[in-house]
């Protein structure tokens, strides 16, 4: 008898990378058993997305954003697929004979954002991102000011975060990230990234700053997800570039289109992308589509500690 064990949930987000991925091994169910052989397949594929793996176990999830071009802004969805292992075993003996298992692989893809109140940064000081508007200059880690390209807002209900708590918010409280980082309470989606740097990120990544997902760090102290009964609004900020802003004096991702941000958006916010950048079919500027820092998947992130 064999087992399939390893990486059975995955996540895509607002952010790059546009696909998922993951690692599976073949593992003898019981002992005095040896795995000769191994074949894996994608038996059953996502409705929204497709799966790949290779004869290693490693798969691979791409999102199709045709599907979702008329998803609501900040929406969640499920995508799951099936992996097939047919393997070949043998016993102490020599006894060789085959044996087989399947394991459903669940997707998240989520949208992200900043929420309502949050003060941003500005070459005016900090704003409400509420009250912030198209062409507002806003202070940026990299590139300085930089004009505000696009924004859309979106409300989530308590009855739609009831039924998907993957949309209640992140509460980084006041100094979680360091002295003064940030300065009050940051509400953010749980997919929205925020820059983290300290001893273990430079010894486990080599860079000294990385983007997490923030639910990504629920568990540090004073990082928590929010189960509010209160209506929550979400924004999106696009630059010309992925950057990185001050949110509430933290450092925070502006948002980046790859294709799983165009899929989380409102079909109006496409049409108005669309006429911002050229028409129906449009390119987007080639900032937009470099991330600003390495992203830390999920599970990578468990190896970092606050600073």
């Amino acid at each position: 008898m064999v087992s399939i064990v390893g990486d059975v949930t995955g996540d895509v987000t607002g952010n790059p990378p546009n696909v998922s991925n993951g690692d599976l091994d073949a593992v003898p169910a019981f002992g005095g058993l040896t795995i000769v052989s191994t074949a894996w397949t994608i038996s059953s594929n996502g409705s929204i997305g497709t799966a790949t793996i290779n004869a290693n176990g490693d798969w691979q999830y791409v999102v199709d954003s045709a599907e979702f071009a008329n998803l609501d802004d900040g929406e969640v969805v499920f995508d799951t697929f099936t992996v097939s292992l047919t393997a070949t075993l043998a016993t102490n003996g020599g006894f060789v004979f085959n044996s087989s298992d399947t394991q459903e692989i669940t997707i998240q893809i989520e949208g992200v954002c900043f929420v309502l109140g949050t003060l941003i940064e500005t070459v005016m000081g900090p704003v409400p991102v509420e009250n912030l508007t198209i062409g507002d200059l806003v202070n940026t880690a990299d590139h300085g000011p930089q004009p505000i390209r696009w924004l859309e807002g979106n409300e989530v209900s308590p009855s739609r975060m009831k039924n998907n708590p993957n949309l209640f918010p992140v509460r980084i409280k006041a100094g979680a990230l360091g002295q003064d980082l940030p300065r009050r309470d940051l509400y953010v989606s749980q997919q929205h990234r925020i820059l983290v740097s300290g001893p273990t990120v430079q010894l486990n990544f080599a860079v000294t700053e990385v983007l997490v997902a923030a639910k990504s760090l629920c568990g540090w102290p004073g990082i928590d997800i929010v189960e509010t009964d209160q209506t929550v609004e979400y924004f999106h900020i696009l630059l010309d570039n992925h950057e990185i802003l001050e949110a509430e004096g933290a450092p925070a991702e502006s948002l980046y289109l790859g294709d799983e941000a165009m899929v989380s958006m409102s079909s109006d916010g496409l049409q108005e992308l669309a006429e911002i950048f050229g028409g129906a079919e449009f390119d987007l500027p080639e900032g937009i589509t470099h991330t600003a820092r390495s992203l830390v998947r999920d599970y990578e992130a468990k190896l970092l500690t606050p600073a």
